[in-house]
C-alpha cells in the first residue's frame, strides 16, 4: 500500500515527464491549483505601521468596521499586476539603496 505522499510524488514525476515530451504544454498550465497559497511576509515596524494606518483609513472610507490586512494586501497585489510600472520603479530604487 503506497502512502499519499508517494502517490503525489509519482504524479508530479509523471507530470514533469509529460512536460518533457515534444509539443508539451508549459509548466504551470497543466493543473489548476484548488487550494490557496500561503505566504509569509516580514515587515519592518515602520512599514507595518504604515500598512495598518492605511487599512484603518480604508475602513473609514469604505464605512466598514475594519479592513483585514490580508484583504488590503490582496487588493494591492491586484492593482500591482494591473499597473506594474510604478512597482518596478520602486523595486529598482529599493535595490539601489
Amino acid at each position: 500500500m503506497t502512502s499519499q505522499r508517494e502517490q503525489r510524488k509519482a504524479q508530479m514525476a509523471a507530470a514533469a515527464a509529460r512536460r518533457a515530451e515534444p509539443e508539451a504544454r508549459p509548466a504551470g498550465r497543466t493543473a489548476i491549483r484548488s487550494k490557496p497559497v500561503r505566504i509569509t511576509l516580514d515587515l519592518s515596524p515602520e512599514l507595518y505601521r504604515q500598512l495598518t494606518q492605511w487599512a484603518d483609513a480604508a475602513a473609514v472610507e469604505l464605512d466598514v468596521p475594519r479592513v483585514a490586512l490580508a484583504d488590503a494586501v490582496r487588493a494591492m497585489i491586484r492593482v500591482t499586476t494591473e499597473n506594474p510600472g510604478e512597482v518596478m520603479d520602486r523595486l529598482r530604487r529599493d535595490r539601489e539603496q
